[in-house]
């Protein structure tokens, strides 16, 4: 079964670190985040047009996958 990441977690640090989750359906970047691919531990987004929004590469801390429904015969 083949399974698409839903959102994950990263370590982010402006004064102090937090936990920034990114997730498909919100924006980042001024786009609507509609697919996210991992690769060789980096994580990439993609707009509603394919494109490459950005890559993140930090600490993940979370992801959380969705699993598409099997049809049933």
């Amino acid at each position: 079964m083949e399974r698409k990441i839903k959102s994950f977690g990263v370590i982010a640090e402006a004064t102090k670190p937090f936990i920034y989750k990114l997730e498909v359906g919100k924006e980042f970047g001024g786009e609507v985040v509609a697919d996210i691919i991992e690769h060789d531990g980096v994580f990439k987004l993609f707009n509603r047009n394919d494109e490459l929004i950005t890559e993140i590469n930090l600490p993940v801390v979370r992801v959380d996958y969705e699993y598409p429904l099997a049809a049933v015969n």
